[in-house]
């Protein structure tokens, strides 16, 4: 505490003898029944009776020791209540007050004091920055019509917080800089500002400034009056929100167009899946119901957020409208064509199916619906499984000559015949998928490829293996250390060939790092003086070019016990934030073994997790 300054005025003989004594709360009743409240307060601080000697304070008129007394109590309510008081005190007396709050530390407080009067927005500023309430300090300055101050308080910008992110955008537009506007309100929109409606009408006019006259009609989702139940009309989001650009042929039932999304700029795939039925058929509760199930395994699914399952922008199973990221390649019907696939591909695609579908059934989610009309490719031209549960408005879907034959050939055999999809039914379409890829059409014999699944293809469900043992067989890895010199499947990885368009140079694999991956902890990894790495050939942000594995390389089986066999060591010599993520990620898959016997971590499969 600091020094407590002279009593406001003399005590005394009989006062300071009371005081020797150590009769300090006696001796400061009898002052404040005598109206001497500010030497009550004076001798109450002596004893560190700091409440008592607030309120002492505050009756004498004495702002500035009421504070300084509320400060050493700590209390949040008192000090609120004292803080309050120097609504009637002038400016010197606030400033003061200000001061002093700042030489305690409290700038919050600080800048607090200084807004109760008409002082200078800088000092507010200033101790809002000392406080951490840099968002505070820059609307200070907003409010002030220093915005070019302001924006400068709040640089660096964080990459996901909405509403410095909103402020900066506006901030911008402000300043007539209408591109950052642009950059900053599009973040904004991503990590959740405040404000959606505000952000689309100032993205809408810096794009419109820029001259993109597509993006100069941005509107907002506009949600309608709301009806007697408080429900917002089911059709009002997709003319607010969505732009139809071109029609696209119908995977599931209704009506299918490709789109933009007028929010994100991302372009999007608009299902109808009502658009066949008359009105009155859409309003059948049988029809609900359907499109209920549909939606509830679709997002379950959707929320598992594995890159092999495809995300969903909106589902509005009322309106019947279901909203899809647009995917860059073909869907998987494309691909089943003569002369038929390399069985090493097809099984690469089906692989990556099983990955998905490996992480749904853990979680008692079935997809029901693996028709390859219905499976798009992303532009790595891997097959994404899409939403799950889309069986349940097969009685929806207009009858299609192509969609009959993909049920007769790729549908489980329970399936055709009434029964309830299972995990199992979806095995058996993965299987007979792999079947017509490497054959080249459905229903074509491939024995090398059928040898392959054959038990998956069993027309009794018990029989089938799950995703999971599948999915092992058909990655092919090494099952033990031991059987490197048996293996007979090395690594195939082509290289990728990147121009400059691409801002990566040279020929290597390229990989996006997971959105799990940390700036931090992915610099230290792509930096570290490690040799047992997988080479890092160039990397632009979160994209990153490596050196494509030589042949003879090997990888773990899934099921190896890595922690005993692999050289943890390679592991504990990365920096530590690097470590720390590593570590997390680590699966058997990680760890390559060279032909020459050295053991590398794999960044190709790191990074992707």
């Amino acid at each position: 505490m600091a020094a407590v300054p002279a009593p406001p005025e003399p005590l005394t003989a009989d006062e300071q003898r009371m005081l020797a004594q150590g009769k300090h709360e006696a001796l400061a009743q009898l002052l404040a029944q005598s109206g001497r409240h500010a030497v009550a307060g004076w001798v109450l601080e002596q004893i560190w009776e700091f409440a008592g000697a607030c309120e002492h304070y505050a009756r004498a008129g004495r702002p500035l020791d009421a504070l300084r007394a509320a400060i050493e109590l700590g209390r949040s309510d008192v000090l609120d209540r004292i803080i309050a008081v120097f609504t009637a005190a002038d400016a010197d007396t606030r400033q003061q007050a200000a001061a002093l709050l700042q030489r305690k530390g409290r700038h919050a407080d600080a800048a607090r004091m200084l807004a109760l009067g008409d002082h200078d927005p800088e000092a507010r500023a200033r101790a809002l920055v000392r406080a951490g309430d840099r968002l505070g300090a820059a609307r200070v300055l907003a409010e002030a019509d220093r915005v070019r101050e302001a924006l400068a308080v709040l640089e660096p910008l964080p990459e996901r917080h909405g509403p410095t992110l909103q402020l900066a955008a506006e901030l911008s537009w402000e300043l007539g800089d209408a591109e950052a506007a642009v950059r900053r309100a599009q973040a904004a929109i991503r990590a959740g500002g405040v404000d959606r409606a505000a952000l689309g009408r100032l993205l809408a006019r810096g794009l419109g400034a820029l001259g993109h006259d597509l993006a100069a009609q941005i509107v907002l989702q506009s949600h309608g009056p709301a009806n007697s139940r408080g429900e917002a009309p089911p059709a009002a989001p997709v003319p607010a929100r969505f732009q139809v650009r071109a029609s696209l042929p119908a995977s599931f039932s209704g009506a299918a167009y490709e789109g933009i999304d007028r929010v994100t700029l991302a372009e999007v795939e608009i299902h109808l899946l009502l658009a066949e039925l008359q009105e009155g058929g859409a309003a059948d509760p049988a029809v609900q119901d359907t499109l209920e199930a549909f939606h509830r395994r679709a997002l379950a699914a959707a929320a598992l957020e594995h890159p092999a399952i495809r995300g969903i922008v909106q589902f509005d199973a009322r309106a019947g409208i279901l909203i899809l990221p647009h995917e860059a390649g073909s869907n998987l019907r494309a691909l089943i064509r003569p002369p038929g696939m390399p069985l090493a591909r097809a099984r690469a695609l089906v692989a990556f199916l099983l990955e998905g579908l490996a992480a749904a059934h853990l979680r008692g989610l079935v997809h029901g619906s693996l028709l390859p009309a219905q499976l798009v490719c992303d532009a790595a031209g891997r097959p994404l499984l899409g939403p799950f549960g889309a069986d349940a408005i097969a009685g929806l879907i207009a009858t299609r000559t192509g969609a009959l034959e993909e049920l007769l050939t790729i549908t489980a055999p329970e399936v055709r015949a009434g029964a309830t999809p299972t995990a199992a039914s979806d095995i058996y379409s993965v299987a007979a998928l792999l079947v017509a890829l490497v054959a080249g059409n459905l229903g074509g014999a491939a024995p090398e490829a059928r040898a392959l699944v054959e038990d998956a293809l069993a027309d009794d469900p018990a029989r089938r293996p799950d995703a999971a043992a599948l999915l092992a067989r058909m990655r092919r890895r090494v099952a033990d250390l031991r059987d490197l010199s048996m293996s007979t499947e090395p690594i195939r990885q082509d290289p990728t060939v990147m121009s400059d368009d691409s801002g990566l140079a040279g020929h290597g694999v390229v990989v996006e790092a997971a959105p799990g991956w940390d700036d931090i902890a992915l610099d230290a990894l792509l930096a570290a003086d490690v040799p047992a790495l997988q080479p890092v050939l160039d990397r632009q942000g979160r994209r990153v070019a490596l050196a494509a594995w030589p042949e003879g390389c090997r990888r773990l089986a899934d099921d190896v016990p890595f922690i005993q066999l692999a050289p943890m060591a390679i592991v504990d010599a990365l920096p530590v934030e690097a470590a720390a993520a590593v570590r997390a990620r680590l699966t058997a898959g990680a760890w390559v073994v060279t032909p020459a016997g050295e053991w590398m971590l794999a960044l190709d499969e790191l990074l992707t997790r």
